[in-house]
């Protein structure tokens, strides 16, 4: 009988060999190497329609087909979420082709693939400002498009995410004691970030701030911008013993 170590080798090298069969090299033929892309984009072989493409743009750069190869990679790429290569692939297309008829779904692709990237509530939000800049520019120049309702969905969310991360940081600083880094986050809340769930949170604790910081006349101002704003929320009647 073969040793379990060795058997387990040979299945791992039998499988590792079988992997490496599956890719195709490119051809001669741009039109059937690109025919053969979308047959991998179809059967939803992102993986590997990811490499070939990359193949197919080294082999055939100067093809009839390979402006369309190069939208067919930021699909392959974004199905096979690796969205730091699909935002990458998307901004080098805007830039090659700026008035190529298929830039609003680019621009989309762009910025779902900063959605995809915008980390948790915790951490840094960089990603989240580039899908919002990405998906105004999608409301912007194609806001007719079958991608424009969507966005704005989107938008919407991400601006959220911004201002609940405002909130987060600025408690941070508050229940550290310090008030001034707590009060400049929760006045971002305000000035940025009106129509979003945190805002109301935010003017609680701006008003508190102001309070710890002896600036009774802004914490009043805050308080009574809250309570006329959102005469029923919990943060209103939380104000109250401010």
């Amino acid at each position: 009988m073969m040793p379990r170590m060795n058997y387990v080798m040979m299945v791992g090298i039998l499988f590792l060999s079988a992997c490496a069969g599956e890719h195709v090299d490119a051809s001669s033929s741009a039109k059937a190497d690109y025919q053969h892309a979308q047959e991998l984009m179809d059967t939803q072989n992102y993986a590997r329609a990811t490499i070939f493409l990359e193949k197919f743009s080294s082999k055939h750069p100067y093809s009839e087909y390979a402006t369309e190869a190069e939208l067919l990679r930021v699909d392959a790429a974004y199905g096979d979420e690796e969205y730091i290569l699909s935002e990458t692939l998307a901004l080098r297309f805007l830039k090659r082709h700026p008035r190529h008829p298929r830039l609003a779904y680019v621009r989309y692709m762009l910025a779902m693939s900063y959605v995809h990237e915008s980390g948790a509530l915790e951490r840094d939000q960089v990603a989240t400002h580039h899908a919002v800049d990405a998906l105004k520019d999608v409301l912007k120049y194609a806001s007719d498009s079958e991608y424009a309702e969507h966005s704005r969905q989107y938008l919407q969310k991400m601006l959220n995410k911004l201002a609940a991360h405002e909130v987060y940081v600025g408690k941070f600083y508050f229940d550290h004691e310090r008030y001034v880094a707590a009060a400049n986050r929760f006045q971002v809340v305000l000035n940025d970030y009106q129509i979003t769930p945190s805002i109301e949170e935010g003017l609680y604790y701006l008003a508190a701030s102001y309070k710890q910081l002896h600036l009774e006349a802004q914490a009043k101002e805050i308080v009574t911008l809250l309570t006329y704003n959102y005469p029923q929320s919990v943060w209103r009647e939380k104000a109250d013993t401010l």
